[in-house]
């Protein structure tokens, strides 16, 4: 993918170029950038879904949709995710390539992005308290049903543990507790708040203009900005005192195993953070993987496991689903594969298989639109630069001297079971 372009706007908003004529569609994509805080974490939860109900021109989801129909269909999404310690608010449209159209509507989508984003629908002062309200439930279902996929919260609750002192601690979903202190004003006023001081990137992936676009861009986005924040680099490094050893009760059949480690790596050394996730997946990326093979296939301890990396915490976090009374014996399996990783005891056919799976999944970062889009939004927070093709020509020259060398250092942080007995 070539000819990427970034342009700063001014006032804090980047705006990145990527254009690709494969896909029939034009992508733009708004994402605003949060310190995860405990006090804010739960407004922002509510701001993609309120932000989507309606604007000063369309008060209504039928509105909305009528005027989506007349863009030919256009499509709105918004989310809100943790990345690292921030919390990003992402706003997204997409529409059908001018050239498959009888008539220009590019300009139309991006002005219909504005109206939605930033004249969102005010009543008295504050959002529209019905909508509030639906939301507001609908964001307690939502963080009530993590308790329902046990592999989910175990997960949730050993990140949780684990960096209890750190912003990466924060649910980004938000707190029950906090929900009800929300009303239309007081989320209107935060709302206001963010869109004035926070970093705002937007991304336009497809076929346009360059000088076009960026005209658009600049006459539709006239945003009121002033004291935009500094999103510093999370902590990467932190010595391990003494390890955490979490035991909770709940009425399951499986129990839920969770150990996380800290690497104490700088994802920005991109040769080191690539090694480090080529290392996580022959430690536990697959059915090729140290412990799928040795723990769940060998000595049948469990009924699925596998290990994840944290980019921005360079953490990563081992997951397991097993009998409370295979408990110990698989702690201590999982600690000697990690043994055997470092001691640089891998195969060629480990290290084949993990770099070829993860040069199919970088790979496919453009087989849909969207992908660049989100792939160079997190290469920019995270102060990275490497192209998709760049970072794949790294993977494959991983060799088990980079492994060993990146996970000498890693260090078990927290051991969180989920059972329904305790185990001595």
């Amino acid at each position: 993918m070539e000819n990427i372009k970034t342009i700063n706007l001014g006032k804090g908003i980047n705006l990145t170029l990527i254009p690709e004529k494969k896909f029939k569609s034009n992508l733009v994509s708004i994402y605003i950038q949060r310190l995860l805080d405990r006090d804010e974490v739960t407004k922002n939860a509510l701001l993609p879904a309120i932000i989507k109900s309606g604007s000063e021109k369309y008060q209504s989801a039928k509105e909305l949709a009528a005027h989506q129909d007349d863009l030919y269909g256009v499509s709105i999404g918004a989310d809100a995710s943790k990345r690292g310690e921030t919390q990003v608010v992402t706003f997204k449209i997409i529409s059908t390539d001018e050239e498959y159209l009888d008539e220009k509507i590019f300009k139309s989508v991006v002005e219909f992005l504005d109206e939605v984003v930033n004249h969102p629908l005010v009543i008295d002062g504050g959002f529209k308290e019905e909508y509030v309200e639906i939301e507001k439930q609908s964001l307690r279902n939502r963080i009530e049903s993590i308790i329902n996929d046990k592999g989910r919260y175990a997960i949730e609750r050993a990140r949780e543990e684990m960096f209890k002192d750190e912003r990466y601690g924060i649910s980004d979903l938000g707190y029950l507790e906090d929900i009800d202190k929300i009303n239309g004003k007081n989320l209107y006023d935060h709302y206001k708040n963010i869109m004035k001081t926070s970093p705002i990137d937007i991304v336009v992936e497809g076929s346009f203009n360059e000088e076009e676009i960026v005209n658009i861009i600049k006459n539709s986005f006239n945003l009121e900005r002033e004291n935009i924040l500094d999103i510093p680099r999370a902590d990467f490094s932190k010595k391990v005192e003494e390890i955490k050893v979490i035991d909770e009760e709940m009425d399951i059949t499986q129990g839920k195993l969770v150990m996380g480690y800290r690497c104490n790596l700088d994802y920005k050394d991109e040769h080191k953070y690539y090694s480090l996730f080529v290392a996580s997946n022959v430690l536990g990326g697959g059915p090729h993987s140290k412990l799928f093979v040795n723990v769940r296939e060998k000595e049948s301890l469990c009924y699925y496991i596998y290990s994840s990396l944290e980019k921005y915490k360079t953490s990563i976090f081992i997951a397991s689903g097993i009998e409370a009374d295979k408990y110990d014996k698989t702690v201590s399996l999982i600690k000697e594969q990690l043994d055997i990783l470092k001691s640089g005891s891998i195969s060629e056919e480990e290290l084949l298989n993990s770099k070829s799976a993860i040069i199919s999944s970088l790979k496919s970062i453009k087989d849909s639109i969207g992908g660049a889009s989100d792939f160079y939004f997190s290469q920019s927070m995270g102060q990275t630069n490497s192209t998709v093709e760049e970072i794949i020509e790294i993977v494959d020259k991983v060799n088990v001297e980079d492994i060993v060398d990146v996970v000498k250092n890693m260090e078990l942080d927290t051991v969180y079971f989920l059972s329904n007995k305790k185990e001595a």
